[in-house]
């Protein structure tokens, strides 16, 4: 399976740190607003290359954070004259919403930036001791210039392109500070302002920047090196280009051995953002369209690439998806012989051969809209065998075709209410209720070993793998 990676700015064969695990982290909202479809993007890519890694047989563990204190977070909340608190768990619970309807599935942790600023604090006073931050008049700064290969962190040309270099006049950290040595230089530590929450630390009264916040958040939960960090193109500079020079700095070893950038949503071919305006609310957008038929929406494109927003194309997209559903509900509703059919084996032959091909596809670089593309082809050759010529299907067809939608479902997340064959796609609330006890109990022996109780935390995994669960410290 290969990947492009943006660290090296090619495709590179995939290998995780460990055989069976990947650790992945993925910038996550700042939460001052109501998610929109870009967020949505994001958020299903990165829930799509969960889903096929776990298809794949890894334990993928993916954290997504809630950057829950920054300069937007603080501005709207003084303008609405509610504390920082109430605004960001306003739009945590909406956010968390919406991830449900988009079929987004759980993530391994959602920590917030304010849970981890003791943390953070530490990491501040290590790049100080090693002399890649300074203190000037309560406020902490890294030193751009100390860490060697900072201007060329992803980007391979000398120069800085003219976007890049308004992405740093803009950033809520580089521009901060008048005393700092150099202007790429960023804020780790803001020192206190009115009307600002603090935290009390070793440089006075202040809060974290915005870029430490991910670092300390990714280190603190998933360790040192990482498998894959993720997030949108906008993120390459400054964030992530920081968040790799001060994660390397303070641990003296690679930050993520993949980075993974997802394009934008388009209006009018113009980004989707707030900033400009132009953004559709997934709450308002769900009022029109199915939740699916957005999800499927974002996928049709490859998760690199932007895609255009327009009523025609969600239309499009609706039509393309119902066929799909049509199809597997025209299957379904078929009884199937044991007879063999010369025909209905040919068919057979052919969902094999475009198993292959998607298998093929989401191996290179999870190329989503070659898999719908041969998806759809397949669906028309079955609608023309058992509509048109009047096929009669087998069991053997039947129950080729229903697994090959149950992995689709499995890997995409598209069809999470349909029932097949006696049961749904989607987890019944006894399966999810044990999905949450095994969550419990693993979250438990967690703490337990990091209180160094490792009697009780052995006795727990013996009784687990009696039952069948198998766990590996």
């Amino acid at each position: 399976m290969k990947v492009y990676n943006s660290l090296t700015f090619q495709k590179e064969e995939f290998k995780s740190i460990n055989p069976d695990e990947v650790l992945m982290y993925v910038c996550g909202p700042t939460v001052y607003d109501s998610p929109h479809l870009g967020h949505a993007k994001s958020a299903i890519t990165f829930d799509l290359i969960r889903r096929y890694l776990r298809f794949k047989g890894y334990d993928v563990k993916l954290i997504k954070n809630y950057t829950d204190i920054d300069d937007k977070i603080i501005e709207r909340a003084n303008q609405k004259n509610i504390n920082f608190n109430e605004l960001s768990n306003h739009y945590i619970k909406e956010y968390e919403d919406v991830m449900k309807i988009l079929n987004i599935e759980k993530d391994y942790k959602n920590p917030r930036a304010t849970e981890t600023i003791e943390f953070m604090i530490q990491v501040i006073q290590k790049l100080i001791s090693k002399e890649y931050a300074y203190e000037k008049n309560g406020s902490v700064y890294f030193r751009a210039s100390s860490f060697s290969d900072y201007n060329t962190l992803l980007q391979n040309i000398k120069e800085s392109s003219e976007e890049e270099e308004e992405a740093y006049l803009e950033d809520q950290d580089t521009s901060f500070g008048e005393e700092k040595e150099s202007r790429r230089d960023f804020a780790l530590w803001k020192k206190y302002k009115e009307n600002e929450p603090f935290w009390e630390s070793p440089w006075g009264k202040g809060r974290p920047g915005w870029h430490i916040e991910c670092s300390a958040m990714a280190i603190n939960l998933l360790g040192e090196t990482i498998d894959i960090h993720g997030g949108g193109q906008d993120l390459k500079f400054p964030h992530h280009r920081n968040e790799i020079a001060q994660s390397e700095a303070y641990t003296g070893k690679k930050f993520a051995n993949y980075f993974i950038h997802n394009g934008f949503v388009n209006v009018d071919n113009e980004k989707m953002s707030k900033s400009q305006g132009n953004f559709f609310l997934v709450s308002d957008v769900v009022k029109k369209y199915d939740p699916m038929v957005i999800r499927f929406f974002l996928l049709s494109s490859h998760y690199r690439k932007s895609i255009n927003y327009s009523f025609d194309n969600m239309n499009q997209a609706q039509k393309n998806y119902n066929k799909l559903i049509n199809t597997i509900n025209k299957v379904k509703d078929l009884n199937p012989i044991k007879e063999q059919s010369e025909g209905i084996n040919e068919l057979i032959s052919t969902i094999e051969r475009s198993e292959l091909k998607m298998q093929e596809a989401m191996d290179d670089d999870f190329n989503t809209p070659i898999v719908i593309a041969e998806i759809l082809t397949l669906f028309k050759k079955i609608n023309h065998a058992i509509i048109e010529k009047k096929q009669k299907i087998t069991e053997k067809f039947s129950e080729i075709f229903f697994k090959l939608v149950e992995n689709i479902n499995t890997i995409f997340g598209i069809f999470p209410n349909l029932i097949i064959g006696g049961y749904s796609t989607s987890m019944d609330e006894k399966d999810q209720l044990i999905k949450e006890l095994k969550k419990i109990l693993l979250e438990t022996r967690e703490s337990l070993r990091e209180k160094k109780l490792y009697d009780i935390s052995d006795e727990i995994r013996e009784k687990l793998k009696a039952i069948g669960i198998k766990i590996e410290d």
